[in-house]
């Protein structure tokens, strides 16, 4: 009864109100419960039964904070996560080098601003906000690389500072937000990235129906193409179209880059040429020059294209061309292999550019190869170019082949030697095999 009465006010003693004698052990007996060091197997498991009660992971954020808050007796908690404070600022500077629960007391608020004021007013408006929270200790949650939050609480019911059982369990806890913190990132990482897969996906469809279903059936000529992206989208582009008067324009390029933004440019290319193309009768330096002035309007001034476009007319017998910066296709004529580099530069790099067109009689046998870069470049498991000789030699053991032949034995080539290698560079090859 004495220590009981010291316990209370005079006045309370005196009347000996039991409802009030009890009330201060009371809290006292709770404080003691709620100061017990909670083991972090009980602690995740409440965040997870928390977890489980959530639709969201704010949502399991908020839940599993009011758990905690409750556990430790706090007025107050706010959770800040790697952004909302500065990075240099005074409290994230200061936890990197303090691996506890930090207390911050009113007066280290009023030190700081002095300190502020005087010498680094940057961080007033930093110390303001942590003071109007109210905290009274700030936790880091911590994984192994970095602080991802810091756990803001306000001071303890029924007391001013937190005991080291109730730090110990803010410890335990902060392990297990950075925790959630973290797998939440990753979630959100592998959802973005999810999504970019699906998109990439489309765009590669789209890219496939961009693409002509299959050659041109002519008794002039046989045709034949194929094309491997080195990643998901590609930057070369090949087409087949059917003109008046039998003709059949075949055309190659190589985007500059890689990946969706070389895609887009594809599409540009392939749109130009279908609209220019089916404008009468263009002549191919005029094509050239007009698609050039396509490009240059609808790229940055770093995105270009090489390009190639012919026509085969006079039912085989002639090839008209046009060589916008491409490397040569081949002409290959028995053993005779001769380049085809009339033309000027690429396509998207200046607003106005001037092109010369090409004329070749050709001969039943005669068999015309372009292709892109990616082809000769193409680089085996000891960093070997397959290189243009060996594309020669290929086509010399080709002769009589028909185009579709010629086209099938070079990807299979192709493959062979690249391998085990990781491919550089899209690959496209476009096959004419001249029959009358």
């Amino acid at each position: 009864p004495a220590w009981r009465a010291s316990a209370l006010s005079p006045m309370v003693a005196i009347r000996n109100d039991m409802a009030s004698m009890w009330h201060l052990p009371t809290l006292m007996v709770r404080r003691a419960v709620q100061r017990t060091v909670v083991p972090l197997g009980i602690l995740i498991s409440e965040f997870a039964g928390s977890i489980r009660r959530a639709e969201s992971f704010p949502e399991a954020i908020q839940i599993s904070l009011e758990t905690l808050r409750e556990r430790v007796g706090a007025q107050s908690i706010m959770l800040l996560d790697q952004g909302a404070l500065p990075a240099q600022g005074i409290l994230l500077k200061r936890l990197k080098h303090y691996p506890h629960p930090l207390t911050l007391a009113p007066s280290d608020f009023e030190t700081w601003k002095r300190w502020a004021s005087e010498f680094k007013p940057e961080h007033s408006a930093e110390i303001a906000f942590l003071e109007s929270t109210g905290a009274r200790i700030a936790v880091p949650l911590r994984t192994k690389n970095e602080i991802v939050g810091v756990l803001l609480l306000g001071a303890p019911n029924g007391g001013d500072s937190y005991t080291p059982a109730e730090k110990q369990v803010l410890s335990n806890s902060a392990d297990v937000f950075a925790l959630m913190i973290e797998n939440a990132r990753l979630t959100d990482r592998a959802l973005e990235q999810e999504k970019l897969r699906r998109e990439l996906a489309l765009a590669a469809e789209v890219q496939r129906r961009l693409l002509p279903p299959e050659p041109p059936l002519t008794s002039d000529a046989t045709l034949a193409a194929f094309t491997l992206p080195a990643r998901t989208v590609g930057g070369d582009y090949y087409d087949f179209l059917d003109l008046p008067d039998g003709r059949i324009g075949i055309a190659i390029a190589d985007i500059s880059g890689k990946g969706i933004a070389a895609a887009l440019l594809m599409s540009v290319v392939q749109a130009s040429l279908r609209v220019i193309s089916a404008d009468g009768d263009v002549p191919l330096s005029k094509l050239a020059e007009r698609m050039n002035g396509f490009l240059y309007r609808s790229s940055g001034s770093n995105k270009y294209a090489t390009f190639f476009y012919a026509q085969l007319e006079d039912r085989g017998r002639t090839l008209r061309y046009v060589n916008a910066g491409h490397n040569p296709p081949y002409l290959m004529r028995k053993s005779e292999i001769t380049g085809l580099s009339t033309g000027g530069t690429v396509l998207g790099l200046f607003p106005k550019v001037q092109y010369e067109e090409a004329r070749l009689d050709l001969q039943p046998g005669d068999v015309f190869i372009a292709f892109t870069d990616g082809v000769t470049e193409a680089l085996n498991i000891a960093g070997e170019e397959f290189g243009e000789e060996r594309l020669k030699d290929l086509l010399r053991g080709c002769a009589g082949s028909s185009a579709e032949a010629i086209s099938s034995k070079l990807s299979d080539r192709v493959h062979e030697w690249v391998g085990s290698a990781e491919q550089h560079d899209d690959l496209t090859v476009v096959v004419v095999a001249v029959t009358v």
